[in-house]
């Protein structure tokens, strides 16, 4: 019979199981993290907070001892494997980039007690540091495949994207010059110097349009047009770069994958059916 630190082994670590499924464990975990990040959520939110205080408080309560006895277990089936055998071990696995994550997502709850008196927001953007452990825990074959077509398309169009990026910078200041030396005297607040209108030519660029600063003067206006229309382009282009090289990515996969088929020949159905017609 397995030992019980192999099952929790087998259960925790995604490159403990054949092609690198997910367990039930480790599917409930990421049930368990979008609902506690939910519930953080919902906390900041003072009528939400205040109609029901004691569910928050048991939630928190509740999701941090879970991830505190998780974080525990994995640092103890972690000496399943060789590497992460005995104290030296446990110490390397505790430096890995994922064993960092599940650190840094139970910390807030166990530094609460000792914070009372501190300000909670920065124990709030950490305790949302549970999302990212979503994923740490979706390293499966699907998701990692996603993941790596992704970073390869990135790679493959670096050049692309890195001109398309001097592109946008290089409209960004001379709409940001523009604007300076048509709103200057009008509007010295938002325009008075190049690195002020920079926020302006931000948000029109890439057409968020906040709207708190805008030209007043005619000339001011026809430029802002243009740059607007600009805009369009600007965002256009690298996300076209990138849906290219992701196309590409995944017709090479595809025809990969027929080659491989075609190598490996006819399955068995294949092979008992071509008997059968001859």
């Amino acid at each position: 019979m397995d030992s019980l630190r192999y099952q929790i082994w087998r259960q925790l670590d995604i490159e403990a199981r054949p092609g690198h499924t997910m367990s039930f464990a480790n599917r409930a975990l990421i049930v368990a993290i979008l609902v506690s990040v939910a519930a953080v959520v919902l906390e900041t939110e003072p009528t939400i907070r205040s109609g029901a205080p004691m569910l928050f408080i048991t939630l928190e309560q509740f999701f941090g001892w879970l991830f505190v006895t998780e974080y525990l277990a994995r640092l103890w089936s972690a000496g399943e494997r060789k590497e992460y055998a005995g104290l030296i071990g446990r110490c390397r696995y505790a430096l890995t980039p994922v064993a960092l994550i599940d650190l840094v997502a139970v910390t807030p709850f166990l530094l609460a007690p000792f914070v009372d008196s501190v300000d909670g927001t920065a124990f709030y953007v950490l305790r949302l540091m549970r999302l990212f452990r979503v994923l740490t825990l979706a390293r499966t074959g699907p998701f990692t495949t996603a993941a790596r077509q992704i970073w390869h398309g990135i790679v493959d169009r670096r050049y692309e994207l890195a001109f398309s990026s001097l592109i946008a910078l290089a409209m960004m200041i001379v709409a940001a010059t523009l604007l300076y030396v048509a709103e200057r005297d009008v509007q010295p607040e938002a325009f008075g110097s190049i690195p002020r209108a920079m926020w302006w030519a931000i948000a029109t660029l890439t057409t968020v349009g906040y709207g708190d600063v805008y030209p007043a003067t005619t000339i001011g206006k026809i430029l802002a047009g243009l740059v607007a229309l600009s805009g369009i382009g600007l965002v256009a282009m690298p996300a076209g770069i990138l849906a290219s090289a992701l196309s590409t990515a995944y017709q090479e996969r595809k025809a990969r994958r027929g080659r491989d088929e075609a190598a490996a020949g006819p399955g068995p159905e294949s092979e008992r059916h071509q008997s059968g017609l001859d």
